[in-house]
């Protein structure tokens, strides 16, 4: 009898772990594949765009020199050797306006005539230590020009659309150089093929060359690396001319799939725990009612006294088996109908709107990445909507739940305060700046008065009491602003916080600071709250030695009052 009862249970359990263990295999598939396909998408996306973007970036090189090297005026004074000519135009305005780190002339014969370095003159020799690696550049350049050239007798059209631009290793250093004849830009001034003067740009590969490439795609910890990085990073090549890698632009990739997990982790968490507790309680259930039904079994088994009443315990466990499997079904039924519609929501995941959009978007080509950040986000809002709700539901209620943890210690005479010397500027400057956002959010405008002078109080309490009247000045004010203003008497500094609401009606002022109290008001009847709130404060300001007051007018608005002891008192020489 206990080995059948010990096998039943056994199969009991062996298939609902059996089950369970399958759903959840399945979803844990399902959600790896959405993470994946996400995440690779992302990737594909910003390594296109930063490819593009350093392919722009070398591309613009030329443009940038044919702005002042295809010119009459550059022909003439480059032909005249004209130093300071030279240098204010295919120099300084090279570097500064274009950030062209150094800029060299050569003559038709290839000797450098000119040379400027982040903006400085150099002695034209400086151009040898580059001379060698740029010289098959400048002869494939002079190629190009005799094929252009050949056949024309003054070309100039053509020879403007003219350049060489290639990335180049020199020692440990990687530069775009580009290459572009001085032309002349009307045709008046006729040059013979090979008679050209040539300009040389040079541009490091550097961090401000990554920042103008990641910035516009919002690449994260964009730069140069010398030697292709390992995962995490992603990375495109700087090709040289021969096709091998010089340097690499590495960032960190996006991984919105992966940053979405871990913000559902909790919540999947949570889901795996209620699963876990809900299969202990179906178990436990079951292996109940299968002890019920082995004991039904051994007590029919046991009575043999009569034919009549072994047949009737029989029947009557039989009839026990099948009420046993009914209740099974039913048990199981219930919890599987719920994990296979969830499987079944993930396992189509892909089926639903946002990452429909997302589909559509990336298959799209090309891919506009605003569409496709939108198709991300609402993706995200999708999962993070409810969490969002959740979270500003546990907010408030621990916002009430302190309230009336302050409320019972206040009953009890355990509600403290610890008065030091502050600034009152270093107490209500934090209060403001974090219900600034409040303000904002209900488009009022906040005003602030605060002259720097010294206060006995608690500083954590008082702020408690401020976020509390300020936040009932946000709450029943809808248009207008919210006003901070300090001002001194002879022993207080009193703590002014109005607003432009409706106000408060005269027979609810003295009411207002009653426990569990909130006014009647209709445009506010909607406003949560325990009611706790300015009793509280009340009750923290007289323990500071200190008061709140209150002036309304309906239809204008109300002005609370916190008056505090100066440090030069006597509140505060009997406290000393």
């Amino acid at each position: 009898m206990a080995s059948s009862r010990y096998q039943l249970s056994l199969q009991i359990v062996c298939s609902l772990t059996l089950v369970f263990g399958l759903s959840f295999l399945s979803l844990a598939f399902v959600g790896h594949r959405a993470i994946t396909i996400a995440d690779e998408t992302a990737f594909a996306k910003q390594e296109r765009f930063a490819a593009q973007n350093f392919a722009t970036a070398i591309a613009a090189i030329p443009k940038q020199q044919r702005s002042a090297t295809v010119w009459d005026d550059a022909v003439r004074n480059v032909t005249a050797g004209d130093v300071k000519w030279t240098d204010e135009n295919l120099g300084v305005w090279m570097q500064e306006y274009f950030g062209h780190d150094e800029n060299y002339i050569l003559a038709p014969s290839g000797e450098p005539v000119f040379a400027s370095v982040r903006g400085e003159i150099m002695q034209a020799g400086s151009y040898s230590i580059r001379a060698d690696t740029i010289a098959p550049l400048v002869a494939e350049l002079r190629e190009t020009m005799a094929d252009v050239s050949a056949g024309q007798n003054n070309p100039y059209e053509e020879l403007a659309e003219v350049a060489v631009v290639t990335p180049l290793q020199f020692g440990n250093e990687v530069d775009i150089v580009s290459i572009v004849p001085i032309i002349s830009d009307s045709g008046e001034m006729v040059q013979e093929p090979g008679t050209e003067f040539l300009h040389v740009a040079v541009r490091s590969v550097d961090a401000g060359l990554a920042q103008e490439i990641g910035l516009p795609i919002e690449l994260e910890n964009v730069s140069f690396v010398a030697d292709r990085p390992s995962a995490p990073l992603a990375a495109i090549a700087v090709l040289g001319p021969s096709g091998d890698a010089l340097a690499w632009l590495a960032w960190k990739p996006e991984r919105p799939g992966t940053e979405l997990l871990l913000q559902m982790l909790p919540v999947l968490l949570a889901v795996g725990l209620a699963i876990s507790a809900l299969l202990f309680w179906i178990v436990r259930n079951l292996l109940r009612v299968s002890s019920k039904l082995q004991a039904s079994e051994a007590q029919a088994r046991l009575d043999v006294t009569a034919l009549k009443q072994a047949k009737e315990a029989a029947e009557a466990g039989d009839k026990a088996k099948m009420n046993f499997m009914s209740i099974v079904s039913h048990e199981l039924r219930t919890p599987l109908t719920v994990i296979l519609g969830y499987a079944r929501l993930g396992k189509n995941l892909q089926k639903m709107p946002p990452a429909l959009r997302l589909e559509e978007l990336v298959q799209r080509q090309p891919i506009s990445a605003t569409p496709l950040k939108k198709g991300i986000d609402d993706l995200f809002q999708l999962y993070s909507s409810g969490m969002e709700k959740i979270e500003r539901s546990g907010e408030h209620l621990l916002f009430l739940v302190n309230q009336l943890l302050d409320y019972a210690k206040m009953e009890s005479g355990r509600l403290e305060v610890d008065p030091e010397i502050c600034d009152v500027q270093k107490v209500i400057e934090p209060v403001v700046e974090q219900m600034r956002i409040l303000t904002e959010q209900k488009e009022l405008t906040l005003e602030t008065t605060i002259d720097s002078c010294l206060i006995l109080a608690d500083i954590t309490r008082t702020r408690q009491i401020l976020i509390n009247l300020m936040g009932n000045a946000i709450k029943f004010t809808d248009t207008g602003k919210i006003s901070v203003f300090v001002t001194e008497s002879e022993d207080e500094v009193h703590i002014n916080v109005s607003d432009t609401g409706q106000g408060i009606e005269p027979h609810e002022l003295e009411k207002i600071f009653e426990a569990f109290h909130q006014a009647d008001l209709s445009a506010s009847r909607s406003a949560a709250g325990t009611g706790l709130g300015l009793s509280v404060a009340q009750e923290l300001a007289r323990l500071e030695g200190g008061t709140i007051s209150v002036t309304s007018e309906v239809g204008i608005g109300s002005t609370f009052t916190l008056s505090l002891p100066k440090d030069t008192s006597p509140v505060l020489e009997k406290a000393a």
